[in-house]
Formats: C-alpha cells, structure tokens, sequence
C-alpha cells in the first residue's frame, strides 16, 4: 500500500515539474499589475470609488488630476429585486449594482469609452424567522458588489490601455 502511495506522489510531482518546465501558467496567478501610471477619477465620492482608488493604488497606478486619462464616474445606483414569487417563508432577492462610467482623453477630451455602466448581480436569501438580520444581508451583499464591480473595472481599464 505504501509503494502505491509513493508511487502516485512521484507521478503527481513529476506532472507538476514537467507543467512547471513547459512555461504552463495559471491564470490569475502571479500578481496583477496595470500598466497605467496615472489615472485621473472624476465624479461622484463613492464608497466604490473609494475602494477603486484603493485597488488602482495597490496595482501601481497614481491617482492623479494631471493624468493623461480620465474615468468619469457616475452615482451608485442600487436597487433590490425579489426573485422568487413567494411572500412568506425564505424568500431570494437580488441586489443590482450599476455605476455608469465614462473614459476619455484629457489631451483632447475624446471618449474611449462613451456612456458604458458596470453591473454586477448579487443574490441572498433571507427568511422571516430572522428579521434582524435582513439589513446585515443585504449590506454584505452590496459591499461583494462593490468587490466585483472594481474587479470589473480594472478588467475594463485593462482592456482600454491595450487599445
């Protein structure tokens, strides 16, 4: 049993060197990195915007009015929706996140991206037993929106520096 053991584990390591050889990456791994020095963020002062400002800071990139690109950002606009027919019992609602944006030029104000919005669904489930906690829900709810819409955008920022 033992040398079958042993010999499994030499396989498996043999197939992770001869991977790990051949240049095979993971995606995602191995730290994400923006190419913009600066970006210049109009709008709206956020809870996402902040965490934007955050995230675009910890990739490298300089938050600045002077930058040569800038994100216009619009408001959060935050609405529930109840997704099953139930009315009592447990009972699933979605959170919609959308947060318009724009991106342009500040050389000469040309749009890279016109009147675009990231949204980002969440859903949770919440029950009459517990009212209590219906508002911690859906406040946890949102703040993993907000996650995902600034990982959205740094995906989209991506994608416009590339052009």
């Amino acid at each position: 049993m033992q040398r079958r053991h042993f010999l499994g584990l030499t396989l498996a390591s043999g197939a992770a060197l001869l991977l790990a050889g051949c240049g095979f990456h993971l995606r995602g791994v191995g730290g994400e990195v923006l190419s913009l020095d600066s970006l210049a963020l109009d709008g709206a002062d956020t809870p996402f915007a902040e965490q934007l400002t955050k995230r675009l800071e910890s990739l490298g990139t300089r938050v600045d009015e002077t930058a040569s690109l800038r994100l216009n950002l619009g408001g959060e606009d935050v609405s529930i929706r109840q997704v099953g027919v139930l009315d009592t019992g447990s009972q699933d609602q979605q959170l919609v996140l959308r947060i318009p944006y724009s991106i342009q030029r500040a050389s000469d104000g040309a749009y890279l991206a016109d009147r675009q919005a990231v949204e980002v669904l969440e859903e949770f489930s919440i029950t009459d037993d517990n009212l209590l906690s219906q508002d911690e829900l859906r406040t946890d709810a949102l703040e993993n929106a907000r996650r995902e819409a600034v990982r959205q955008m740094i995906d989209r920022l991506r994608a416009i520096e590339e052009v």
